[in-house]
Formats: structure tokens, sequence, C-alpha cells
């Protein structure tokens, strides 16, 4: 019934959908994290909370029933594909926070270079480094 456009478009936004289900099932079971410089706390009562449930599984469940309708085919994910790309972003990123790149946001403290740019060297090179370990060796 679906041409193999019409299949891959169909795969993929069901597939994607499932993602986004699945990472929001997540945050509805867990509903706090606290970082270094970040908190998430997903606010909602007991009741919305298992509403909210509800509706994920029942989304997933008519997800399966498209899957085998059609019969769709799964993915395998590697997630160190996906650390390598965001760290070098953030590499990139890091490397953007130097105290001479900072001119665009204002004037610089003569006294920055010495003090955030060794901990934003640091940060980048740690970026690359992990960005490297989960591409390097998949087998170790």
């Amino acid at each position: 019934m679906l041409n193999f456009p019409q299949r891959l478009a169909l795969t993929v936004t069901l597939r994607l959908f499932e993602e986004q289900l699945r990472q929001a099932d997540a945050w509805l079971q867990d509903s706090t994290e606290t970082g270094i410089l970040y908190r998430r706390e997903l606010r909602l009562s007991p009741a919305r909370r298992a509403a909210a449930r509800q509706v994920v599984d029942t989304a997933l469940h008519q997800i399966a029933a498209v899957t085998r309708e059609f019969d769709l085919a799964a993915a395998d994910y590697d997630p160190a594909a996906a650390i390598a790309g965001e760290m070098s972003v953030c590499w990139a990123n890091l490397c953007d926070l130097r105290a001479d790149k900072m001119k665009r946001y204002g004037p610089v403290d003569p006294g920055l270079t010495q003090t955030l740019d060794p901990y934003m060297d640091r940060l980048a090179d740690l970026a690359l480094l992990l960005s490297a370990v989960v591409r390097d060796n998949p087998e170790d």
C-alpha cells in the first residue's frame, strides 16, 4: 500500500514520535533532575501525571498497531554517534566563550583571558576527548 518514500516517511515520523513519547514518559516517572547549572522539575499533580502516562501508553500501542499493519522495520541506533556529535557542538560553543570572543558582548576585563580561558580550554578538550572515546574502538 506504500511506496518506498511513503514507507520511509511513515517509519521515520513514527520513530521520532515514539522517541519523544518515551522521553516524556521518563520525565513523567522521574520528574526532578538536578544538575550543576540547571534544575528540571515537572510540576504536574499525580492525577495529571497519571493521565499523561495513560495518553503516552495509548499512543505507543497505536504506533505498535500501525507498525504491525504496515510491517514497518525497527532501526538499531548506537548512541555513540549522537554523543560524539553533541560533544563536537559543545566544543565549538566552548571555544566561542574564550575571552577574545567575548568582546562581541561588550568590553572585556583584561584579566578575563587568564581567568576564563583555561577553564574553557579544558572543557573544550574534555568535550573532544569524550567525542573521541565514544567514537574510537567501539568493541572495547
